[in-house]
């Protein structure tokens, strides 16, 4: 694959490497790297952008010039989402997210390229077990579990939901429910497209799946 180096906006310092080796993060005065064979998860988290919170963090203030190039992309009707990405291994993590420049299409081209590995992982885990696991949502031919719960029956089953808000999350619901069977937001679902294309190959309908168009995983 192409080499791809995105320096971090506005007043901050790094930058993060994705080469045929793995992704590098370089900060001011550390490294984390992760070979694509070490990556055993990733975790996405989408926010929508100009949405309020109850909250302001230290970090967020760090990067209010970064901010502020966010708000006019916004206000212009691009970038209405800000991405990250953690990528897991066994004893490290490298997270990649909007506050470097070119995000998207680096998370897009990571999440390409272990689209396929971490997918095979997770159908041959179902093929042995029956079951496939990916945080709280548990996914089999009978039906969904949710946080180890009983198993909603695939008959009333209404759908995987991913839910525009901020941030996006993933719901199961069920037919004639208002409220979800269960909810969380993205970023507690291990390798989130492993986990929409089992259950769309197990015949489960995934509905708000364009909202991960920006990413490639629509």
């Amino acid at each position: 694959m192409d080499v791809l180096e995105l320096p971090r906006a506005g007043l901050g310092f790094g930058r993060v490497v994705v080469d045929a080796h793995g992704v590098t993060r370089r900060g001011l005065v550390s490294t984390a790297s992760l070979a694509w064979h070490e990556v055993a998860d990733y975790r996405l988290t989408i926010q929508l952008v100009g949405v309020a919170r109850p909250w302001i963090s230290f970090d967020d203030l760090a990067v209010a010039i970064a901010a502020a190039t966010d708000a006019v992309d916004a206000y212009r009707g691009r970038d209405r989402f800000r991405h990250r990405l953690d990528l897991l291994g066994a004893d490290r993590r490298v997270r990649l997210d909007w506050r470097f420049r070119g995000a998207e299409p680096a998370i897009a081209a990571i999440l390409d390229r272990l689209r396929r590995p971490l997918g095979d992982r997770a159908r041959d885990a179902y093929s042995a077990g029956g079951i496939g696991r990916f945080g709280p949502l548990v996914l089999a031919d009978h039906g969904i579990a949710w946080r180890g719960g009983p198993p909603l029956p695939r008959a009333r089953v209404d759908c995987i939901d991913l839910f525009d808000c901020s941030p996006i999350r993933l719901r199961v619901m069920a037919l004639g429910k208002a409220f979800p069977h269960g909810s969380a937001p993205l970023a507690r679902i291990p390798n989130l497209a492993a986990a929409l294309d089992l259950a769309r190959a197990l015949g489960y309908r995934v509905r708000g799946r364009e909202l991960l168009a920006p990413l490639g995983l629509a």
